[in-house]
């Protein structure tokens, strides 16, 4: 399964949080609450495939907007965060503890001005991963 994933969420008409660590270090809780609620309601409404039960491999594509100076898993780690509750809040990860998720990767994919964006596939752990 593959999903485009945002790099913000506005959670007021004028205000956007930007997903990456240094915001979220930073945010309100308040903020934080708000924003990975809509994330949460924006995936959730996009998501329509079967549930996960096997073991799984989260792999996550990094498309920046410019060629600016960039820590994959700065942004990455908070993407994955709101993403894992939201797949179990939709019903395609049963759980997003180690049982389920059993290996996370972060990749930089390139530079795409027209369309910043995180990819995120989903794959089932093969039978030669010794997990």
């Amino acid at each position: 399964m593959r999903i485009d994933l945002p790099l913000e969420v506005y959670y007021s008409k004028n205000k956007k949080f930007i997903l990456n660590l240094n915001n979220y270090r930073n945010a309100h809780y308040r903020i934080l609450s708000s924003a990975k609620k809509i994330y949460a309601e924006n995936l959730v409404d996009r998501i329509s495939y079967p549930k996960y039960e096997e073991p799984v491999v989260l792999t996550y594509t990094y498309y920046a907007k410019s060629k600016r100076r960039l820590d994959v898993s700065n942004p990455c780690s908070i993407i994955d965060k709101f993403t894992c509750d939201a797949l179990v809040k939709a019903e395609v990860l049963e759980d997003d503890s180690f049982e389920q998720i059993k290996e996370v990767i972060y990749k930089f994919g390139g530079i795409d001005k027209e369309n910043p964006r995180c990819e995120l596939v989903i794959a089932a752990c093969s039978s030669e991963n010794k997990y």
